[in-house]
């Protein structure tokens, strides 16, 4: 069998098989483009990945009457599409019963943004899977325009459509066409890691960089943004392998938009990093037995009542639901920009919360969540003060995601 090709039809009954075990409404995204995936198409790897984290968002919500993430709004939906629409909006912010944000302060507040970051695939890059589209969108297109690997620069006019990018994204970009740039390797000649490697640099988007990699039953994807030629300070990694035999799925991403002054997509950074374990049985998911997670965002100076403050959030969740899930949150709000990257001035909200598919205040035991050190430069949050890996430097060095635990380590 070709080295950058492999059967995986068993992926689509796998996830088919959460829809009808376990959820009451298929994913919104189509299961799979084709029976085969290959490392010579990022987008089917990337699609692949984004219906196995819309999976374990959707195993983080209780089945049966379980509390778990839908709390008491449970009995207001009816199918598990629309409960991730009620608890979330489409920029993966958790709500309230009555539609508004909830609460930060709300001891349910954790463990409903990992959902919702999960769960929500409404193209926006505030969720996981969102955070992928526009990237999978501009590898399909030139997947479609034709790929020559033989490292060589090569000149290609890439047609935007409805058979890579929704029609909210072309509205948004405004283009029916675009010039880019493709260079593409055997293995990828910006991280040789990686069986194939795709470089792609249009005017309208900057240079995105894509790998991929098919090794027995993992799959992996490695890309990179570089929008400085239009907007400087902006750029991003993402990085994903799924182990479609035992379930085992690891993602981390790492946006850079601090420093970024453009209007609408800028003046954050944001990093993640999650483990987790898909259960399955007799070719079905059946839930998530295992996850370990971190999202962090931190915001630059928003001016109210005339005053600058620079602003963070963490939230981290460890466990499942048969023995606990415990989250935890942090938070900073203050005038000075660098507190953001000092650990001593984040402040946890405390909750008692430990999650079960029966009850939200189960005994965790032994799982005390995963905490943030009290002391020392917050480096995960890749505030420019705390000296973190940048998202060029970390694409560049990567072989591979290996962590089986998440911790607030700058690299796992």
């Amino acid at each position: 069998m070709n080295k950058q090709m492999h059967k995986i039809a068993a992926i689509g009954s796998i996830l088919y098989g959460f829809v009808s075990a376990g959820c009451q409404a298929p994913l919104t995204e189509e299961l799979l483009p084709s029976e085969t995936i290959s490392a010579e198409k990022p987008s089917q790897i990337m699609g692949a990945v984004q219906d196995a984290v819309v999976a374990v968002g959707y195993g983080l919500a209780a089945q049966g009457g379980g509390q778990a993430v839908q709390g008491k709004v449970q009995g207001k939906v009816s199918s598990q599409v629309s409960l991730v629409d009620v608890l979330c909006n489409e920029h993966a912010m958790p709500l309230d019963q009555q539609g508004g944000y909830l609460d930060t302060q709300d001891p349910d507040y954790p463990q409903r943004l990992f959902y919702c970051k999960l769960a929500q695939n409404g193209g926006s890059p505030d969720s996981i899977p969102g955070s992928l589209q526009v990237v999978k969108a501009i590898s399909c297109a030139v997947e479609k325009a034709g790929i020559v690997f033989d490292n060589q620069e090569h000149q290609v006019t890439v047609t935007a459509d409805t058979s890579c990018f929704t029609q909210q994204q072309l509205n948004d970009m405004g283009i029916g066409q675009m010039v880019a740039t493709i260079r593409a390797s055997k293995p990828a000649f910006f991280n040789t890691n990686y069986d194939t490697g795709i470089s792609i640099t249009t005017a309208e988007f900057g240079t995105y960089k894509l790998a991929g990699k098919i090794s027995g039953t993992t799959i992996e994807f490695l890309t990179y943004e570089d929008q400085s030629a239009v907007s400087a300070n902006k750029s991003g990694s993402f990085a994903a392998s799924f182990d479609i035999l035992t379930g085992k799925l690891r993602f981390e991403s790492r946006s850079d938009r601090f420093l970024c002054a453009e209007q609408g997509s800028c003046g954050w950074s944001r990093h993640e990093r999650i483990v987790a374990t898909i259960a399955m049985s007799g070719g079905q998911i059946t839930g998530v037995s295992n996850i370990e997670g971190i999202a962090s965002d931190i915001y630059d100076s928003q001016i109210q009542n005339g005053i600058g403050t620079y602003a963070a959030r963490i939230a981290t969740i460890k466990g499942n639901l048969n023995q606990g899930l415990k989250t935890r949150y942090y938070h900073v709000s203050s005038p000075t920009n660098n507190d953001l990257g000092d650990n001593s001035k984040y402040v946890e909200v405390v909750n008692n919360r430990c999650h079960t598919y029966v009850s939200d205040t189960a005994d965790c035991g032994n799982n005390a969540g995963i905490q943030l050190a009290g002391q020392g430069a917050y480096v995960f949050g890749l505030h420019p003060s705390a000296n973190s890996t940048s998202p060029a430097d970390w694409m560049a060095q990567l072989t591979g995601l290996k962590f089986d635990s998440v911790s607030f380590a700058d690299i796992e």
